[in-house]
């Protein structure tokens, strides 16, 4: 353990798996803040589709991370590494604990342990790897990383279309697997993260994600996905919940009735990933999102 004594409590897990409600019950206890790492809650113009805490939520807990940024604004995984190293240093000030909650794996990664560093690609590479992305369209990609790197393959957000296109980059250019560059040493922190991730039945996970789709429908998703129509081809809009009434809007869904179907579809999906991600790290506790005080108890005998 560190000596500084100064910790990081951090809760993935899948979509709609309860980490709000956990991560809040936990700072109330510790009397501590939580970080978003979710990395679509940041922007201010994303909320219905986020799942974003609400003000009674964000009421209960100092909330960092969310609605900090613009839909127009670049916001990358490196700047969220060094802005939440500023923050924690300011945070553990005052606190031995603090929370680092979302289902953005990758960006738990980047604050604990630091970012993987890949060699410079050549400009050639990256042009090959877009004109088969042209010809063949995220399956390419997909067939080529699975070809290349069947590790990356399984452990990969392979819907991730700029993921698989620098992940096949880097093999092409260098000849290597991609996996072979994922950083094996972690970066020295002045923290010790405590790693969790929410555990629920699959089946049961399905419906809460069912539910709370169904929920945001009511709540006024289609006209919040109409509001950013314009900015439909930002990073950020890449996102479950949005490009499906793009793709509805553009003609290629026949119905309202399909694409809500689609988003259900395509966030089962998502949390599926997410399940497989954690999985593959390793160094996550699966708990039970629903016994804050059984985790509570758990860190306790921790710290």
């Amino acid at each position: 353990m560190n000596t500084n004594n100064k910790y990081l409590i951090v809760i993935g897990g899948p979509t709609a798996s309860g980490k709000t409600d956990l991560a809040i019950a936990l700072a109330k206890h510790f009397g501590c803040s939580i970080i978003s790492a979710d990395s679509r809650q940041f922007y201010r113009q994303m909320s219905i589709g986020t799942a974003k805490p609400s003000q009674g939520e964000q009421s209960q807990a100092k909330h960092y991370f969310v609605d900090s940024l613009d839909i127009q604004e670049h916001y990358s995984v490196g700047d969220f590494e060094k802005d939440v190293l500023l923050l924690l240093d300011e945070l553990h000030r005052h606190s031995n604990l603090v929370i680092l909650a979302g289902g953005s794996g990758l960006y738990h990664k980047a604050v604990c342990e630091g970012l993987d560093e890949f060699p410079v690609i050549d400009p050639e590479f990256t042009t090959k790897t877009e004109l088969l992305y042209k010809n063949e369209g995220l399956q390419g990609l997909q067939n080529q990383i699975q070809k290349l790197d069947p590790e990356y393959y399984q452990k990969a957000d392979i819907f991730n279309t700029q993921r698989m296109k620098r992940a096949l980059s880097v093999c092409y250019a260098t000849g290597e697997a991609y996996s072979a560059f994922l950083q094996k040493n972690k970066k020295k922190r002045n923290f010790t993260p405590l790693y969790f991730c929410t555990d629920v039945p699959r089946e049961v996970l399905y419906e809460k994600i069912n539910l709370r789709v169904d929920r945001m429908i009511e709540a006024g998703l289609e006209i919040e996905a109409r509001s950013l129509l314009d900015f439909q081809n930002t990073n950020a809009l890449q996102t479950v919940g949005y490009k499906e009434w793009f793709s509805y809007w553009k003609g290629d869904y026949p119905t309202v009735d399909f694409t809500v179907d689609k988003i259900k579809q395509h966030s089962r999906n998502y949390a599926k990933r997410q399940i497989t991600w954690f999985k593959h790290q390793g160094e996550y506790v699966f708990i039970n999102p629903e016994d804050p005080e059984g985790l509570i108890r758990r860190i306790e005998a921790l710290i």
